[in-house]
């Protein structure tokens, strides 16, 4: 951690970029922050957002109060006295009307330094991004926007080529270290599981680690070695884990990530046929009792599965849509893995 941009950690290229051109007067006026979701780039946009207007404490004064009382239904948030304004997804995209609100005010704006930070901006229709690709086009000297997505190429190639785009990418082994020991009580690790596992179980990221250590962490290892056992012995997974409740995106995207999680223990013992590799310690048992029905490619197929899973719900496609794709692709592969027949 350092004073520029104190409330993220790693992303050490990108800070230094960022830096250098404050410091050349470089900073372009639309920044594209792309990377997988929970890397940080929301919170570095409102760091930077903090650097821009030169009220960064009260921005993150006004932050800390929004988050406690926010309703989430706001279709636009302004901080710092109207300089910093934060557009998100209204329900499942961006809506013209939150554009209309801040192309009107922006009419208004004085000279000091302006932010528009758009959030998940792949959830811009075209009619969206095309009233934005106007503005862009001839940006005011005091506005910058930032605009952030974990699905780059679902952004119209003309949005793209307005801004400057900046990577965000998983943190180091002692970035990720040194994130847990910053707020032991924000990371309440699982049981049986310590920094290191958690490095390996969220590749360095820092918003899984977060899904893993809420306070479902303890129930969900359990959970997802039960709809392997499923897949693994019902003659009909499908049939029996259709019917299951998906909650909100979050909560499917969570769940499907301690899936694969599990899953990959299970691949990793039927490969090497040591149970002390696994990294969901608390269901070694129960992964290692199913590890030799997903060998000889079978728990490759099924992993490919998954993560083609993952990818279409960050990019919003229905989950009840990826849950029966889920579902039918492994039944498939259950079933060209053993004998058995509809009755």
């Amino acid at each position: 951690m350092t004073d520029f941009l104190p409330h993220v950690y790693g992303q050490e290229k990108v800070k230094k970029e960022w830096k250098r051109l404050l410091e050349e007067r470089r900073l372009p006026h639309t920044m594209i922050l792309y990377g997988d979701e929970g890397l940080g780039k929301t919170t570095v946009a409102f760091d930077l957002a903090g650097v821009l207007t030169g009220k960064s404490g009260k921005l993150w004064e006004e932050i800390r109060l929004w988050q406690r009382e926010s309703s989430g239904k706001e279709p636009v948030v302004t901080f710092a006295d109207h300089q910093v304004w934060y557009l998100r997804p209204m329900g499942m995209e961006l809506k013209i009307e939150q554009f209309r609100l801040f192309l009107d005010a922006m009419a208004t704006f004085d000279e000091t330094v302006h932010v528009c930070i758009i959030d998940e901006a792949q959830t811009m229709m075209d009619p969206v991004a095309n009233s934005l690709l106007k503005t862009l086009e001839e940006p005011e000297g005091n506005i910058h926007f930032i605009l952030i997505t974990h699905d780059l190429h679902a952004l119209l190639p003309t949005i793209i080529s307005r801004g400057e785009r900046f990577a965000f990418l998983p943190l180091s082994e002692g970035d990720y270290l040194s994130l847990m020991a910053s707020d032991p009580k924000k990371y309440h690790f699982p049981k049986g599981m310590d920094a290191k596992v958690l490095f390996q179980l969220s590749e360095g990221n820092p918003g899984i680690t977060l899904e893993v250590c809420d306070e479902k962490g303890e129930a969900e290892p359990q959970s997802a070695m039960d709809f392997w056992n499923i897949l693994t012995h019902d003659a009909m997974p499908f049939a029996t884990l259709s019917a299951m409740e998906l909650g909100e995106r979050k909560d499917f995207l969570r769940r499907l990530r301690w899936i694969r999680l599990v899953g990959r223990d299970i691949m990793v013992i039927a490969e090497t046929g040591d149970a002390s590799l696994s990294r969901c310690g608390s269901v070694a048992g129960r992964e290692a009792s199913l590890a030799s029905f997903w060998d000889r490619g079978r728990g490759e197929e099924a992993m490919g599965v998954l993560q083609t899973a993952e990818t279409a719900v960050s990019r919003y496609i229905n989950s009840k849509n990826v849950w029966d794709y889920i579902l039918i692709s492994l039944e498939h592969i259950q079933k060209g893995s053993q004998k058995w027949s509809r009755s």
